[in-house]
């Protein structure tokens, strides 16, 4: 070993900092994550707040949301949080490792709201009363990434960036006369401000509200975009003389229902697997090998499965123990919990399209089996699979439906109407009528012929 010359004993002058700049820390955090999934994590947050007062069922409580090319608004009356959250959780970048969360809640990693905002503009400010507190946060992003502070440490003196927010007390209504909160974002970043005023984007983050969140709203939370109130989406599972394929349990703290079997016919995006994180959809209509399709022994999707639906609830106090990504888009597949479920998520799927195979050989009969299973059996929706028992007979086993030939051969007394189109022209026509979907336009036009033609359609 080589001798080393010390040249001088100051610890201080030892150090290499390591800590990041605001700057970088808020370009990385607002980069992987879109304006509809700040704006998602914003709702999240209200919903959090909503199940914290009144868990089992929303009704009373709302989310208000405005938005247009000169400012973001969100107004709701489910709860609000304390000063002491603020101070401890919801103002800091990162959730501190002692910190225990509400139960049942999604936020996870402590940057849901900060990433939001930072992400929407250059001025945001914060309200919140409960029945104790009732302040306000107010920021000038350009200001706050400046502000920097001296401290001492060993005898020296340095300069480091101050990554605290002031507030202050309020003891007027100001913007909330009941408990919640309330927040606004304007000088909105152009790219922001674009969107906002983007009807395609409206529409489309409606879609999203209603279905990602559908579970809360079916509980009784009022959403309202733009003035307008939203509805939850349901994913529905035939259950009649066929049985889904059940299965429940709980492991290391997180509870979950695994319910998969036949769904409607005719829209193959509707098909595969839904995950559901304490109520927040965050995969849907999956049929990759993440959810258990082309793996050994299961094929990979294909239009012959167009029926089939898979649905997974996972619950848990602790939300770190549930397999979320930071963006509330994906699943962990490496997470414990998930390498539990997986295996009875491949059982399912392996079963249902053994039967599907079935149908499949029927031939030109095929959809018009498909369409009389649909239109006779009952069926279960996700929020019954929820908050209901699930009257099964056996569980992990899909019981087929019988194939009945000569029912099939009756047929039944609806037809098909179809044709096709440019896939812009269609969507622009889609979006000009604001419908939500291509069948929804085609049953709006066709509804419109009869009205105009006042045709006898007994």
């Amino acid at each position: 070993m080589g001798k080393y010359l010390i040249l001088n004993d100051n610890p201080m002058d030892n150090i290499i900092q390591g800590n990041p700049t605001k700057a970088f820390f808020i370009e990385m955090i607002t980069r992987d994550i879109s304006i509809k999934d700040a704006i998602l994590d914003l709702l999240d947050n209200s919903i959090d707040g909503a199940n914290a007062i009144k868990p089992n069922s929303y009704k009373g409580l709302y989310i208000d949301i405005t938005i247009n090319g000169k400012e973001f608004v969100v107004k709701d009356n489910c709860g609000g949080f304390s000063l002491e959250i603020a101070k401890r959780y919801a103002f800091r970048f990162g959730r501190p490792e002692e910190e225990i969360l509400p139960n049942g809640t999604v936020g996870r990693f402590g940057i849901g709201m900060k990433r939001a905002l930072f992400k929407m503009g250059k001025n945001f400010e914060v309200e919140t009363r409960t029945d104790r507190d009732h302040f306000l946060v107010k920021v000038d992003v350009e200001e706050w990434r400046k502000k920097t502070k001296i401290t001492t440490q060993e005898g020296h003196q340095i300069t480091i960036d101050d990554w605290n927010f002031t507030y202050e007390e309020l003891i007027s209504d100001n913007n909330l006369s009941e408990r919640g909160t309330y927040i606004k974002v304007i000088n909105l970043y152009e790219e922001v401000s674009n969107l906002f005023e983007d009807n395609i984007f409206k529409n489309s983050l409606r879609n999203e509200i209603e279905k990602l969140l559908n579970l809360s709203l079916v509980k009784g939370i009022k959403i309202i975009l733009n003035g307008e109130v939203l509805k939850g989406k349901n994913i529905e599972i035939l259950k009649g003389d066929s049985q889904p394929y059940f299965y429940e349990g709980e492991r290391d703290g997180v509870r979950f229902r695994i319910i998969a079997g036949l769904g409607k016919i005719g829209d193959p995006s509707l098909s595969g697997w839904y995950i559901y994180c304490n109520d927040r959809l965050v995969l849907e209509a999956d049929k990759t090998e993440m959810t258990g399709w082309g793996v050994p022994n299961v094929p990979k999707f294909h239009l012959s499965h167009v029926m089939f639906r898979g649905v997974v609830l996972l619950d848990a106090e602790e939300t770190i123990k549930l397999p979320l990504t930071t963006t509330k888009r994906g699943i962990d597949t490496t997470s414990d919990i998930y390498k539990v479920i997986f295996p009875f998520m491949k059982e399912a799927t392996f079963s249902i399209v053994q039967f599907l195979k079935e149908v499949a050989k029927l031939g030109e009969d095929a959809n018009n089996y498909r369409e009389l299973l649909v239109e006779k059996e009952e069926k279960i929706s996700v929020v019954e699979m929820k908050t209901t028992h699930i009257d099964i007979e056996e569980q992990r086993k899909f019981i087929y439906p019988e194939i009945d030939l000569e029912k099939i051969a009756q047929g039944t007394d609806k037809v098909r109407i179809s044709y096709e189109v440019s896939k812009d022209l269609a969507n622009k026509v889609r979006i000009y009528s604001n419908t939500k979907s291509l069948k929804d336009l085609g049953i709006m036009t066709f509804n419109y012929y009869l009205k105009m033609e006042e045709i006898d359609n007994e």
